[in-house]
């Protein structure tokens, strides 16, 4: 696969994380919105589309930057934040399911404050993987 192919589809990859993100988001966009706050189809479509977004990401700057060079220890670094930041987006959002929440027990689990913050903390931590990985 030539590195344009790869830079394109990779794109179309975040574009469409994108959308699955916003789609959690703003379900009621395209009228999706059945239950009041957000809920868990709600809480894993949003963490799927940050998933796409960062391996989209992650693709593009291999196909436009580093393909031809020898990895270095910097953008070894960045894949490991990129996909740590993903790893504690997934266990802040899911949580409540996971056990570890603050609603557990509830009717259904909920994206309360502090989750929210984790799923925060976690993309932070990606762009900060993203940000070392894009360096040359």
């Amino acid at each position: 696969m030539n590195s344009s192919l790869l830079a394109r589809s990779s794109i179309a990859i975040v574009v469409a994380g994108l959308v699955l993100f916003l789609v959690g988001v703003f379900p009621e966009a395209i009228r999706l919105d059945q239950t009041p706050g957000i809920g868990l189809l709600q809480i894993i479509t949003l963490l799927f589309g940050i998933t796409l977004m960062t391996l989209g990401a992650s693709v593009y700057m291999y196909a436009t930057l580093h393909r031809a060079q020898t990895p270095r220890l910097r953008e070894d670094i960045g894949i490991r934040l990129m996909a740590t930041g993903v790893v504690v987006a997934y266990t802040s959002g899911l949580a409540d399911v996971l056990g570890i929440g603050s609603h557990f027990g509830a009717e259904r689990p909920l994206l309360g404050p502090l989750q929210t913050w984790g799923v925060a903390s976690g993309v932070l931590v990606i762009v900060a993987g993203i940000v070392l990985y894009s360096r040359r």
